[in-house]
């Protein structure tokens, strides 16, 4: 009985090492599939405290009411943007409803922006740099 027992084991010790060759890549997929799904999604970057985003605000703010004379068009629309931007996200963490995101560019937008300004501010984020800070 010893003898057929051997035979068989070693036939499916056999066959399990063809079968790993042969089948390595679909394995290696199916671990990583697992190890995926058993992982802790990854970290998402924090946003910005409202500190931070009240005092990026205020510094391109500066820039996008009175640009430095001389300063490209290309850098004051970039810097046009990128303070649509912050506001947006002044916008989503105070709960103030944004309809400037996805605006083209022109006077709704502008109008957009005035307003949006207003309900921050109402909302309670100082826009305006105070006097003492002013360089």
């Amino acid at each position: 009985m010893a003898g057929p027992v051997a035979l068989l084991l070693c036939t499916l010790m056999l066959g399990a090492a063809v079968g790993l060759a042969l089948y390595q890549a679909e394995l290696g997929r199916v671990v990583r599939g697992v190890r995926t799904r058993l992982s802790p999604p990854p970290a998402r970057p924090s946003a910005p405290s409202i500190e931070q985003l009240a005092a990026s605000l205020r510094r391109v703010r500066r820039e996008v009411v009175s640009p430095v004379p001389g300063t490209p068009m290309a850098r004051r629309r970039g810097t046009v943007a990128a303070y649509d931007d912050l506001l947006a996200l002044a916008a989503r963490a105070l709960g103030v409803p944004d309809l400037l995101t996805g605006m083209r560019e022109g006077a709704d937008r502008d109008a957009e922006r005035l307003r949006l300004e207003h309900l921050l501010r109402g909302a309670g984020l100082v826009l305006d740099q105070p006097r003492s800070d002013r360089r």
